[in-house]
């Protein structure tokens, strides 16, 4: 997920908007479920400007392409040399995700700078798009048998061109949607940003059930070839329609000072809060990045996935927590806001707490999943193990990620906003770099030993951070939604 950060004049023109939940006033008192869909049925969603349904097409675009390649790198890199893979040993194939992984999040950071500061943010978008279409062309060629001896470099540099593309372009369009609104008061900017987190996880789920399982059912290269195509589609209607509907917006660098008030704006341990929300996100993230790494190899090697005579690609459970995210957040949001109106505000610790414990809650459905095939006759397990679990990683992330972005952008002093994002983002580089890291372990300590590891960082984490929570006071004020706001 993505999110821009504000500058004081955007503030005062479009101040941040929490959920019902946050703020649980009687103007809001109507479900998140039916003010979404009252929202679907009415031209407020249809209304705003074409250019923010642009900007989404190429993120869901990016998304496709990004989540196309995940489902497949483990498997590409461990598969058998027969079936057009490299046949690598598991461990340095989970190193090389990780690594990757790490990249792709930790490059916003000096992306969003560039943009901001030098190239700009259509410049950065396009660049950023062309690298990560050349990235997956790199891989498509490397899977050709003329390509062999040098397929390792091949490797290396379309997952280097992916990662600096990811880094240009996320950032770019994310604080592209933020200029349209610039000098829009009339239009809510929070409408314009579900607009935008729609095509992020549309995108993400067409990749991987599209590309992903293209990739293994009629071979790699295709997978990587439907991931370079979905870019380039992106890239051809950016391209075309920008300057139609951006008109100026985002052709140069923008630097705009702040004013004085700017800088009395930070509150006081915001920083410090930012600072502890980024470092549990980076434990959040490794736990959860797993499902690419050592859990996509169980469920690959250890998961019945046959449906009558049909075998369910393994790439496609990574679409479950995506899945999840769209059927459990109007469910969790009304729970939330139903505690609000009783003055049961959960703060974003509370919140960050929860998702820990949802993490944790699917490690146990993993950990039974490894132990039921560690004895089985047949050394599989029932699928329902991965599907429960995969539920429970969608309910964390409606508890982390939402409210997580939203309160970093409102703490941050505006003339850092786009600093402390990008140090966010470099958390979340840390924890898919320690997934990938700590995967390789996962052979020598056995499956259900390194699950269980997992499952007790997980819940040490949430103990930890809820008596850092109970002793800090002005911690949890900061993060306080109804104080943020008032």
């Amino acid at each position: 997920m993505t999110a821009v950060g504000l500058d004081a004049d955007q503030m005062n023109r479009n101040p941040p908007e929490f959920s019902t939940a946050d703020q649980g006033t009687p103007t809001q008192s109507r479900t998140p479920l039916r003010k979404w869909m009252a929202q679907l049925g009415s031209s407020n969603l249809r209304g705003q400007p074409k250019a923010v349904y642009l900007v989404s097409v190429v993120e869901c675009w990016e998304r496709f392409s990004y989540y196309g390649l995940v489902a497949l790198l483990v498997l590409f890199l461990t598969g058998s040399p027969v079936e057009g893979a490299l046949g690598w040993h598991r461990d340095e194939a989970l190193q090389v995700y990780g690594i990757f992984a790490g990249l792709a999040f930790t490059f916003p950071a000096v992306g969003g700078w560039l943009g901001d500061r030098v190239i700009g943010h259509r410049a950065g978008a396009l660049a950023g798009g062309v690298a990560i279409l050349l990235g997956n062309l790199s891989l498509f060629a490397l899977t050709w048998p003329f390509f062999a001896p040098v397929a390792r470099a091949l490797l290396f540099a379309g997952l280097g061109a992916i990662a600096v593309g990811t880094g240009l372009l996320k950032p770019a369009v994310a604080t592209l949607v933020g200029r349209i609104y610039d000098g829009r008061p009339d239009l809510p900017r929070s409408t314009g940003y579900t607009v935008f987190l729609m095509g992020i996880y549309l995108g993400g789920l067409m990749g991987t059930l599209i590309a992903g399982a293209l990739g293994e059912m009629l071979g790699f290269r295709w997978g990587f070839l439907t991931s370079a195509l979905g870019m380039g589609t992106g890239l051809i209607i950016f391209a075309t329609l920008a300057q139609q509907h951006l008109g100026e917006v985002g052709a140069r660098p923008v630097r705009r000072p702040a004013s004085e008030r700017d800088s009395k704006r930070a509150m006081p341990g915001a920083i410090t809060a930012i600072s502890l929300m980024t470092l549990f996100s980076a434990v959040y993230t490794t736990a959860y990045m797993q499902k690419a790494g050592v859990l996509m190899l169980m469920v690959t090697s250890s998961t019945d996935r046959t449906i009558g005579n049909f075998t369910v690609p393994a790439s496609a459970f990574l679409a479950l927590s995506q899945v999840g995210f769209l059927i459990f957040a109007p469910i969790v949001e009304m729970c939330l806001a139903w505690l609000a109106r009783r003055g049961f505000h959960l703060d974003l610790f509370i919140r960050q707490v929860c998702a820990l414990l949802a993490l944790a809650i699917g490690y146990v459905f993993f950990l039974t999943a490894a132990s039921v095939s560690a004895h089985a006759p047949s050394g599989l397990h029932s699928a329902g193990w991965i599907v429960a679990g995969y539920l429970c990683f969608a309910i964390g992330e409606i508890l982390i990620w939402p409210s997580l972005l939203s309160t970093i952008s409102h703490l941050s002093p505006p003339r850092l906003t786009g600093l402390v994002m990008g140090l966010w983002y470099v958390g979340m580089g840390l924890g898919s770099y320690l997934a990938g890291f700590l995967g390789a372990y996962a052979d020598n300590l056995g499956l259900v030993d390194y699950l269980g590891l997992v499952l007790s960082g997980l819940i040490a984490a949430a103990a930890l951070l809820f008596v850092i929570r109970a002793r800090s006071p002005a911690l949890t004020a900061a993060v306080n939604p109804r104080a943020a706001t008032a």
